[in-house]
């Protein structure tokens, strides 16, 4: 029988059972020949595959959507799609993973912005001679690993002028950090309205976004942004 639990719990039964430290190896095999595969392209959708048979083989309930590729990888409640949302984040070396695309989550969040308290399950790991390393992992919030940057008031992938994903900052790191991550939800959405009111092709989102959100944010969750 599986057991319904929040994120926060699926992370302490990964740290429980030991996932920090231990290797893993993954492996292609066809008509007899065996080949160890280090791509790190597929080592983040290997681990995340992993994770759902972690889930089962613990009794922990969990759905996909229909798509695949739709937003977000796992809903940890049995019925309800807007709380216990999960998202599966992989890196090796330092954290430069895509968290979504700028203008998409900007109209995601407008429309359904109870997906600000999505957790974000983060696994960072290193390739050895022998596998794959599971260095450490964090369960966080998404403006717990966003930031300002020097060029933007949100950290962003942008090339040849044109805006494209939104990108992590450093949270994992020692001593002071130059742009630290935003505190709070609300920091978070008006350092993404002061993009939008520079950006060329928003000028729908860009009006009283902060307040649609906040207002809607409040309707849905019965919190405070």
């Amino acid at each position: 029988m599986s057991e319904k639990i929040p994120a926060q719990k699926l992370y302490e039964c990964l740290l429980s059972r030991g996932i920090v430290g231990s290797c893993g190896k993954v492996f292609f095999e066809i008509h007899n020949e065996k080949y160890q595969i280090n791509d790190n392209s597929i080592v983040g959708n290997v681990i995340q595959a992993w994770l759902k048979s972690f889930m089962e083989n613990n009794g922990i309930s969990y759905r996909i959507a229909d798509n695949s590729q739709d937003f977000p990888d796992f809903f940890l409640h049995n019925d309800r799609n807007d709380i216990d949302l999960l998202e599966v984040k992989c890196f090796t070396k330092s954290a430069n993973f895509d968290i979504a695309n700028f203008l998409a989550y900007c109209n995601s969040i407008l429309n359904y912005p109870y997906r600000l308290n999505t957790d974000y399950l983060i696994i960072k790991y290193t390739q050895t001679e022998v596998g794959i390393n599971i260095d450490n992992i964090w369960l966080k919030k998404v403006w717990e690993i966003c930031r300002p940057s020097e060029r933007s008031a949100i950290n962003l992938q942008i090339k040849h002028g044109q805006i494209y994903n939104i990108r992590p900052g450093n949270w994992y790191g020692k001593g002071r950090i130059k742009y630290p991550p935003f505190t709070s939800r609300m920091e978070f959405i008006k350092a993404i309205q002061k993009v939008l009111n520079t950006h060329p092709s928003s000028d729908i989102l860009r009006k009283n976004f902060t307040n649609r959100i906040a207002e809607l944010f409040k309707k849905q969750t019965n919190q405070d942004l």
